[in-house]
């Protein structure tokens, strides 16, 4: 079905159209731009920068003096940085090598680099004013030069077509398009859901894209014919598009990650090296930018080149954050957008990512064909099949992939197979490390009390209240006949997920062989009681217990069952940048009386390591 749904979305992206001239007008605006005068005649480029000097020149910096910068548009060879207050936004034109103030315009409500009814050329740009009720178009000095008022009965926001000839909207009852020479509002298709409007307008102005929502809150995205209104794809509402020549670049969520479809004929997908990154197009490049946090606190940055499928460019910061934007611009250059603690301040960095000095040195092709469900990767699956086999073999337990994990399922929670290739792959790495922490034996020792301990990777784990489950959930565990099971969804959750449901399974071996958790009800405050039940916890204000130097759980869940106390202790011990939760004594005592208990229950105290599990202790227990 959905490669019916994407044939229909490359055919609606081989259509033509013609531009017109926009008639002269000019009209009122509350804006004013930054005279010539005003321009200094310094940019923001700073040439003494640590990663100047660093890259030979390869990574320019650029520190904003704009505060709150929330996003970035290029503007043919120049940039818009758009910067935010709670009611208002200035957007402000960068132009040159060293990027000097060319204009700025503060606008009397929120606009965000991303909406919808922003639309931008080399030399001038529109929006919709929510305020005034108006589409508003600004010249490349960001004056005013015209406003169009808003059509009668809108629903959402307006979009004006490229050659600002055409204004197309939604009212209650239709998708509808606004000759503005002629003023004729011109129905494209009749359609009346609560909530709709215009989102986008492709391929020199013959694609419209729309958004609606159903009367169950479902998100959908509609892309019609401009010329006759002809549906040409129906699908989920969380899609976003953009279109240069005869390409498409697609983003849209697919289980733990969000695809990253493009093309021309055929739809191509780009899986990157990191999965659970950010993801950037870039259009005017044909190329794409991923940004992710690794294990060191740094942020790395990958440059991908559609056309070969290639990393070409790899981009380490240790003092930034993930970016907010990544452009680039008519002139080749790309830009990031981000925070940079070494400034204390929002910066751009040009990143000449045809340099020597990012050169990534790696020949693995990231782009393929796009698969789905209905017609997976089977190959790749059966190598994956074969992987968990081998990390399962290794470790002792049993490894269940793709249609081997929804056989295990239990009657009050429904699972989703993951059937992305790459995703099983990167999970199933981080599955075989995450194992690792453990010793051999230990592993072991727990899985003697079963016939088999199962862990399974899904893509989605969903309950319902007629189960008394929860709605979802990131990982359970449960046991059918003489095994055990452990279910992970797929995802930035899996790890946290695995080490909380291991404990549960873990908890069998270390009450029968340890007393040391057999007072445990002694280590919370005086007069707390758990819940021992999840829908009244998830009720449930526990602001009283989590005060920063009292903190005595991890968070409100940890106060359902005192199993759930121990297991989110355990999370949170093996997982980095949590030692200011466990600075608090009532806490810190929890997490060492447990792990005197896994020691104790696992032949462990004689043990000079220090365990993963212990590196948040005060005083190490090796």
């Amino acid at each position: 079905m959905k490669r019916r749904v994407f044939a229909l979305l490359l055919l609606c992206l081989l259509l033509s159209a013609c531009s017109r001239e926009d008639p002269a007008q000019t009209l009122s605006f509350q804006t004013e731009a930054v005279p010539a005068a005003a321009i200094p005649p310094a940019g923001l480029y700073d040439p003494d920068s640590a990663l100047e000097q660093r890259f030979h020149g390869a990574l320019r910096v650029y520190p904003l003096s704009i505060p709150g910068a929330s996003g970035l548009r290029a503007m043919g060879s120049d940039l818009l940085v758009f910067s935010d207050t709670e009611e208002s936004t200035c957007i402000t034109r960068l132009s040159g090598e060293e990027l000097h103030i060319a204009a700025s315009v503060r606008l009397g409500f929120p606009l965000s680099a991303e909406d919808p009814s922003l639309r931008i050329t080399g030399s001038n740009l529109s929006f919709f004013d929510p305020v005034n009720r108006q589409t508003v178009v600004l010249d490349a000095s960001l004056k005013e030069i015209r406003h169009i008022p808003a059509p009668e009965n809108l629903s959402g926001t307006p979009i004006l077509s490229d050659d600002r000839n055409t204004l197309y909207y939604c009212d209650h009852s239709a998708i509808r398009a606004w000759n503005l020479e002629t003023g004729v509002h011109r129905m494209l298709k009749e359609v009346a859901f609560p909530d709709q409007s215009v989102t986008g307008i492709h391929q020199n102005d013959t694609v419209l894209q729309c958004r609606v929502k159903d009367g169950e809150g479902n998100d959908r995205t509609l892309l019609l014919s401009v010329e006759n209104g002809r549906l040409l794809y129906e699908g989920g509402g969380d899609l976003t598009l953009t279109t240069d020549d005869e390409r498409y670049f697609a983003a849209f969520p697919t289980g733990s990650i969000r695809t990253m479809l493009f093309g021309g004929e055929q739809p191509q997908v780009l899986t990157p090296a990191e999965l659970n990154g950010e993801g950037f197009f870039l259009e005017a490049k044909n190329a794409a930018v991923t940004a992710a946090e690794t294990d060191e606190s740094q942020v790395r940055l990958d440059y991908y080149q559609l056309e070969s499928g290639c990393r070409s460019a790899t981009l380490t910061l240790s003092s930034a954050e993930i970016p907010m934007a990544v452009e680039s611009t008519a002139d080749g250059w790309v830009y990031l957008l981000l925070f940079d603690s070494d400034y204390g301040k929002d910066v751009l960095y040009r990143w000449d990512v045809s340099s020597p000095e990012f050169a990534a040195g790696d020949t693995t092709i990231y782009t393929g064909p796009y698969y789905t469900a209905a017609e997976p990767d089977y190959h790749g699956l059966v190598r994956c099949q074969s992987y968990a086999e081998s990390v399962g073999q290794t470790y002792g337990v049993r490894v269940r992939v793709w249609e081997d994990a929804l056989a295990v399922q239990p009657w009050d929670y429904d699972f989703e197979g993951e059937y992305l290739v790459s995703v099983l792959r990167q999970e199933l790495e981080r599955l075989e490390q995450r194992l690792s922490n453990f010793p051999k034996e230990m592993l072991e020792a727990t899985v003697s009390h079963f016939s088999a301990l199962n862990i399974c990777l899904v893509r989605s784990i969903t309950g319902s209240a007629q189960s008394g489950s929860l709605d979802t959930a990131t990982g359970i565990s449960f046991q059918k006949g003489t095994e055990a099971y452990i279910v992970l969804a797929a995802g930035d959750t899996s790890e946290k997920a695995l080490y909380h449901e291991l404990y549960h399974v873990m908890e069998t071996h270390i009450l029968g062989n340890s007393t040391a958790l057999d007072q445990w009800a002694k280590l919370n405050p005086v007069g707390f009681e758990y819940d021992y039940d999840y829908s009244a916890n998830a009720l449930r204000d526990g602001s009283a217990y989590l005060q920063p130097d009292t903190r005595s759980f991890v968070d409100t869940y940890s106060m359902s069952f005192p199993k759930e106390d121990r297991a989110r202790i355990l999370e949170y011990a093996m997982t980095p940048g949590n030692e200011a939760l466990f600075t608090a004594s009532p806490l810190q005592f929890k997490l060492k009386t447990l792990c005197q208990g896994i020691r104790e229950a696992y032949g462990l105290k004689q043990s000079q390591q220090t365990y993963l599990w212990e590196q948040y202790l005060v005083q190490p227990l090796a």
